[in-house]
């Protein structure tokens, strides 16, 4: 079935707040604990949380910084600058509503630091690469373009291989919404479209999935081989690690989680969703990644109609705190992006027929 960009798109931003909605609650447990409690993760519980309300389908901060950035590319309707994102986060970001990384940001932005810097020396977490699929979706069909604008944008609020990862999810996104885009040319894409400590971490993580027979097997072999040990910085029991009481929020270990689940799940939408909020660890982020990506390559079609439905219903207050518009939703913002990448589209034929002025 042929489906347009507006379903697609809508469908990027629809299953990442699903996912995100669906982890949220059990965000910190290990698989073990969510096993043992709920078996698989396939319905919205309320939750506790600092940065949201809570109830189910309300989404956390990876929606919520996703969402900032859509409306900076709204607000230039077409591809940004770290200049321009970081103008909408000191002038709109609510900050009750995200963690104390983007505080440190907008903070730094006050003071005068440079946005195409800002990231530099931050909390290594995955802020970045949670929220960089508008990115990818202004740069549909072009993964270079959107690598680099991923890697720039991610300045803003982090470095290193946080940023580098960040980059190569904006690359995925921008595949998956090409027209015959499949998981595997995602995954493809992803994979030349990394740094060196990127790379190796998928690689390893696809690596355990084929090694694998089923999704649990998988999970249970990554707790074991591939966990990101280096955060936090003190010692820590590693049992007590393991068991989720703490844990890594650096997407050096939950994109390739992310690339694992897709491969092993395939075109299955509803599994990946639930697979992926049912990992343990930072799976409201893992389940909302993986959201992006099947809900570009599917559409709606593959969501649960409940899961959208209440997931839209939860999040009207934070949409119209934001717009001022208790109309807008996120399949409106998805229309707006739309329209950006139609700009875009717009532009580049300006600048073919500059080019054919040029060459003449």
């Amino acid at each position: 079935m042929t489906r347009s960009i507006a379903e697609r798109v809508y469908g990027c931003l629809i299953g990442g707040a699903i996912g995100d909605a669906l982890g949220a609650p059990v965000e910190g447990w290990s698989y073990r604990q969510i096993r043992a409690e709920y078996g698989k993760v396939e319905t919205f519980r309320t939750y506790d949380n600092p940065h949201s309300r809570g109830k189910p389908g309300s989404v956390t901060d990876d929606t919520v910084m996703r969402h900032y950035l859509c409306v900076a590319i709204n607000e230039r309707n077409g591809r940004i600058t770290p200049d321009e994102y970081a103008d909408v986060l000191q002038q709109h970001l609510n900050t009750d509503r995200v963690w104390v990384t983007e505080e440190v940001v907008v903070r730094k932005l006050a003071a005068g630091i440079n946005p195409w810097e800002a990231g530099r020396g931050n909390i290594p977490t995955g802020t970045a690469a949670m929220s960089i699929a508008p990115v990818g979706i202004v740069n549909a069909a072009n993964p270079r373009q959107a690598y680099q604008d991923g890697f720039n944008i991610a300045s803003v609020n982090q470095d290193r291989v946080n940023r580098d990862t960040a980059a190569t999810v904006a690359a995925g996104i921008a595949e998956a919404l090409s027209p015959d885009a499949t998981v595997e040319s995602v995954i493809e894409v992803m994979l030349s479209h990394s740094s060196d400590t990127v790379f190796r971490a998928l690689d390893l993580a696809l690596d355990l999935a084929e090694e694998s027979s089923t999704v649990d097997e998988f999970v249970e072999r990554f707790y074991e081989e591939l966990l990101d040990w280096s955060w936090p910085a003190v010692e820590w029991d590693l049992d007590l690690y393991r068991e989720g009481r703490v844990f890594s929020a650096d997407s050096i270990e939950f994109l390739p989680a992310v690339v694992g689940i897709l491969s092993l799940c395939g075109d299955d939408v509803d599994q990946s969703l639930v697979e992926s909020a049912s990992f343990g660890r930072d799976c409201d982020t893992i389940a909302s990644l993986t959201g992006n990506f099947v809900g570009a390559l599917h559409g709606t079609d593959g969501l649960r109609d409940e899961w959208v439905e209440t997931c839209e219903e939860a999040n009207a207050e934070f949409l119209d705190e934001v717009h001022g518009d208790e109309d807008v939703d996120f399949e409106t913002v998805a229309g707006w992006m739309v329209e950006a990448l139609e700009s875009e589209q717009h532009r580049a034929q300006q600048r073919v027929n500059t080019l054919d002025t040029v060459l003449r």
